[in-house]
């Protein structure tokens, strides 16, 4: 399960990378494991985050700027700490 967890996770950072700013950024984050930690940064038209943390100590931080913003957050542990920031984009 490890194994398919990390795969998720590189295949989404790398999806992430090769995104330009202008398009749809897309992040699935699932951790498993004693303590987990998040932090996304998204700039774009449309951004989705999805994060999904088990474990005894969870934090998730999303910052989004676009026009369209969600964000999904299931966390499952003793602690867990959640902070999500979404803004419109500047009008130039």
């Amino acid at each position: 399960m490890k194994k398919q967890v990390k795969f998720l996770f590189v295949a989404a950072f790398a999806i992430g990378l090769s995104t330009p700013a202008i398009a749809q950024n897309t992040n699935t984050t699932i951790q498993e494991g004693r303590v987990n930690t998040n932090d996304s940064y998204q700039s774009g038209k449309d951004n989705d985050n999805a994060t999904y943390q088990e474990g005894a100590d969870n934090a998730n931080r999303s910052r989004q700027r676009g026009d369209i913003n969600t964000n999904q957050t299931g966390q499952y542990g003793g602690q867990n700490y959640n902070e999500s920031i979404q803004e419109e984009r500047f009008r130039r």
